[in-house]
């Protein structure tokens, strides 16, 4: 490939090349447990809200405006709110047991109405578009809510999303969401030890 296709290529894609760039900033960010996440979640849904859209991955458009909100709950939990009384802020632990069936029912319940949405709007690949989009959501709140728990999810719908989008020939999306892939793993294993030094800290 010649300088002049790659810059032919970048132009005509600049838009998934920035939502690349930022998508991997924010999710970078999330690991390493720092605030600044948040900020370039909303950088990086807004520029992907774009690309669903030319996609006709509706439940994926709509679902980067709720990440926009989501970032903005994300952003004040990590900032004010307390697990502990002894902590400062948010700590990262495992989801409590007690709240597993409410965050189930939830789930369930929002992929139902996640489903029907996209039926009306007809776009492409309704029940995986839905299911993505659930999980999605699932795992926003819990990592908003710094729940171990959330990169469990982020891995099973990673998966799922790189065969989507490498169907809808969106291969850099693909792409990056292998990159996700590997980074949900090791955001599970930092966080689990994140969450052990946290423990000892404030026992």
């Amino acid at each position: 490939m010649t300088l002049d296709n790659i810059l032919l290529w970048l132009k005509n894609n600049y838009i998934e090349v920035l939502g690349f760039i930022t998508s991997l900033i924010c999710v970078w960010l999330n690991i390493k447990a720092n605030i600044w996440g948040w900020f370039w979640a909303i950088i990086s849904s807004g520029i992907s809200a774009i690309v669903f859209y030319k996609l006709q991955l509706f439940g994926d458009m709509n679902l980067q405006f709720f990440f926009i909100m989501t970032a903005i709950y994300g952003w004040y939990q990590w900032r004010y709110g307390k697990k502990d009384q002894k902590a400062e802020k948010l700590t990262i632990t495992f989801l409590p047991h007690k709240l597993i069936p409410a965050v189930t029912l939830t789930t369930l319940g929002c992929f139902l109405i996640v489903f029907l949405c996209l039926k009306q709007l007809r776009g492409d690949f309704v029940w995986l578009d839905a299911i993505t989009t659930t999980l999605s959501i699932s795992a926003t709140w819990l990592a908003a809510r710094k729940y171990i728990e959330n990169w469990i999810i982020w891995i099973v719908t990673n998966i799922l999303y790189v065969g989507m989008y490498f169907e809808k020939n969106a291969e850099l999306y693909s792409f990056l969401y292998l990159i996700f892939l590997v980074m949900a793993v090791k955001g599970f294993i930092d966080w689990k030890k994140k969450s052990l030094i946290e423990d000892k800290k404030f026992a």
